[in-house]
């Protein structure tokens, strides 16, 4: 053989190595363009937990989807703080960056589902079991037939309360009042009030200390409700002025001038740091707890005239209409609200899937939560307990109706004349 013919021959495999390593190139390119994406995919999360617990539990689901859909994930979870959430969530959502996925709150699932910002969920829903979700849970977060997003938290919210204070103070604890059928709110103010005076410690804290600003709604329902009153009715009934209403928000606003025992507005006091003996929260706070230098327990909420009127707190996650992703994001809603993932979040957001809101892994799943607070504190509460109202209008409802309530906090304020002013401001909206 000549030596330009070997020459030649070894010219003709290298050729026929580079065309072959350029077909497979090519069949895998054209491989990975018809299915998985080139690259890993970018998803930004909006939420209002910064709990790093938290967060790695969720960012567990999105790993476990991507490897269900044999793709990388990246994502970025923004943590908004709860009191400017609605607002900045918002805006950024009008805009070009805005998150792929977020968390809704119950108050506004009304106004972001007439807004089209959540992207219609039915077809993802389907490979996920949609009929083992409670459709009740579901009501809120559906229209005209169609689901927009999907509640991964149905969480109620009952009493934390310091064991030490109360013993300090001389007082049964408020599940012995409860066993024994006596803890209303009259008894709340008389052991806030005994707490105070024999302790010099605050009785009572308002939920996350918000109760004068942020969460007005979810300070006052529990009394209010329990009372016979509400805020306003789904037929657009407005009953914050309503005699019963009065009389709560009076009990309320007496506590915090005339008693003294309930951190005022302004007061930084945190009950998680041992500045109050009571507070209200849900099994999401009760990690905060871990390294607690008191004893502490579980109670439910108080009952008032017309029985107990737990408020169940609703959180659901939806996908951006307009997002890049949207598809993908759609289809990650529905895993991170499936059966194995509602289970894994079961110990700190109560789930709205009912195979596992029955069962015995529900009602041991916070290793801090005795099975029975888990049953009479959560599980009852939800079977009990009613969501907060809301509205289409409820982001400007908001808005105007927290500049009235602000009059309330003031040691002579004229509770009537102000719920009256408050139902002023509803009837603008609801009709």
């Amino acid at each position: 053989m000549s030596i330009n013919h070997t020459k030649g021959v070894i010219r003709a495999l290298a050729l026929s190595l580079v065309l072959l390593c350029s077909v497979s190139l090519l069949f895998a390119q054209g491989a990975k363009e018809s299915g998985a994406p080139a690259g890993p995919v970018e998803l930004t999360i909006a939420t209002w937990t910064s709990n790093p617990d938290q967060i790695a539990l969720l960012n567990s689901f999105v790993q476990g989807f991507a490897q269900k859909k044999g793709i990388e994930i990246n994502a970025t979870f923004e943590s908004i703080p709860f009191a400017e959430y609605n607002t900045k969530l918002s805006l950024e959502l009008q805009g070009s960056k805005g998150p792929d996925l977020f968390w809704v709150l119950e108050t506004s699932a009304p106004a972001f589902i007439e807004s089209g910002l959540l992207a219609n969920l039915d077809d993802a829903m389907q490979a996920y079991d949609p009929k083992d979700i409670s459709p009740d849970a579901l009501a809120l977060w559906s229209k005209s037939g169609s689901v927009y997003a999907i509640p991964f938290s149905t969480s109620p919210f009952f009493i934390l309360y310091n064991k030490d204070l109360f013993a300090k103070a001389g007082l049964k604890s408020p599940e012995q009042y409860a066993a024994e059928g006596s803890w209303n709110w009259d008894t709340f103010r008389m052991a806030s009030k005994t707490i105070k005076d024999k302790t010099g410690i605050w009785g009572y804290q308002t939920v996350d200390g918000q109760g004068y600003d942020a969460r007005i709604l979810h300070n006052l329902a529990p009394i209010v409700r329990s009372y016979g009153g509400d805020f306003w009715t789904d037929d657009g009934k407005i009953l914050i002025n309503s005699a019963e209403s009065v009389a709560a928000v009076t009990l309320f606003h007496d506590m915090v001038y005339q008693d003294g025992s309930v951190v005022p507005p302004g007061n930084q006091s945190d009950f998680f740091a041992g500045n109050a003996a009571m507070t209200v929260g849900q099994i999401s706070r009760v990690s905060k707890l871990n390294d607690a230098p008191f004893a502490w327990g579980i109670a439910p909420m108080p009952a008032g005239p017309k029985g107990e009127s737990p408020v169940i707190g609703q959180a659901a996650i939806g996908a951006h209409s307009t997002g890049k992703q949207v598809a993908l994001a759609s289809e990650l809603v529905a895993y991170m609200t499936d059966k194995d993932s509602v289970a894994a979040m079961a110990g700190i957001w109560h789930p709205a899937r009912t195979s596992v809101l029955s069962s015995e892994a529900f009602l041991t799943s916070n290793k801090s939560v005795s099975k029975t607070q888990m049953q009479q504190a959560v599980a009852n509460s939800i079977k009990n307990g009613r969501v907060l109202p809301s509205h289409v209008k409820y982001p400007q409802i908001e808005v105007e109706s927290k500049m009235v309530f602000d009059k309330l906090w003031q040691p002579k304020a004229d509770v009537k004349a102000i719920l009256d002013e408050v139902a002023g401001v509803y009837g603008k909206y609801i009709k």
